[in-house]
């Protein structure tokens, strides 16, 4: 029980503590000229990020050409339907990633 009570004690004691004087200091703060800090890591990231993305779509696209293909070959509506669905999303998913990407590196070219 003693640890607990020397645990509130210590947390008592730096929430009793009176904050410094004036505030902190925001004087020094300025534009960075070299744009976005850490920006190479972060476009690597986002690189990667949107050729895996692109690439499951791609395998999405084409599992959805033979489920169409197979579907009609075997007189099932509802697997060409489900078919063609999945190829819709996978080419509007590909798209939005493409324009990620774009955007993304607009973002990050922007001085």
């Amino acid at each position: 029980m003693s640890i607990y009570y020397e645990m509130a004690h210590q947390v008592g004691l730096v929430l009793a503590q009176q904050p410094p004087p004036g505030g902190p200091d925001f004087s020094n703060i300025a534009p960075d000229s070299k744009g976005v800090p850490k920006s190479g890591v972060m476009y690597t990231i986002a690189q990667v990020l949107l050729f895996f993305g692109l690439g499951i779509c791609f395998v999405v696209l084409i599992g959805g050409i033979v489920v169409w293909v197979g579907g009609h070959m075997a007189g099932g509506m509802h697997l060409s339907q489900n078919a063609k669905t999945n190829m819709v999303r996978a080419a509007l998913g590909g798209i939005l990633l493409t324009s990620a990407g774009a955007v993304w590196t607009w973002i990050v070219a922007v001085n």
